[in-house]
């Protein structure tokens, strides 16, 4: 498997391949603020709303991490329109649908911002259409 399912923690629950990454918060941007401002870096929000503060503005907090899960067909093909739910520890994540601002849909993925301590061990749970991905995972010590 190659490109935004191949990366990350996988997990492969036929049709269907998940991949996981969680790394440092992401500035996100609705598609005005991304065609006005043109970032070179963050995330072009789809649909859905960004956790813990305003779209556009960088997410300073130490504890904020960019949980993302790459949704894929097993033939490699990205996964658009779905609605997957998400959580972390038990806790329901509210679930943007994003892309990358220099990617594009090649990058289309779920997941918002989250609440999440270097070190910490996280249960990350993600349902689609009665398939389930789990994946049991450390935050990464040096994700800032």
């Amino acid at each position: 498997m190659s490109g935004a399912c191949a990366s990350g923690a996988v997990v492969r629950v036929s049709p269907y391949v998940f991949a996981l990454s969680i790394g440092p918060a992401e500035t996100m941007y609705t598609p005005a603020q991304a065609k006005a401002k043109h970032p070179t870096s963050g995330e072009v929000m789809i649909s859905g709303k960004m956790v813990g503060g305003m779209a556009g503005m960088d997410m300073g907090s130490g504890s904020q991490r960019h949980l993302e899960v790459h949704i894929c067909t097993t033939g490699g093909k990205v996964v658009a329109g779905a609605h997957p739910s998400i959580t972390v520890n038990g806790v329901m994540v509210p679930v943007a649908v994003m892309e990358g601002v220099r990617e594009g849909a090649a990058d289309l993925h779920y997941g918002n911002n989250v609440d999440l301590k270097a070190g910490q061990k996280v249960k990350v749970v993600v349902k689609l259409n009665g398939k389930t991905a789990v994946f049991d995972t450390s935050v990464a010590k040096s994700s800032m």
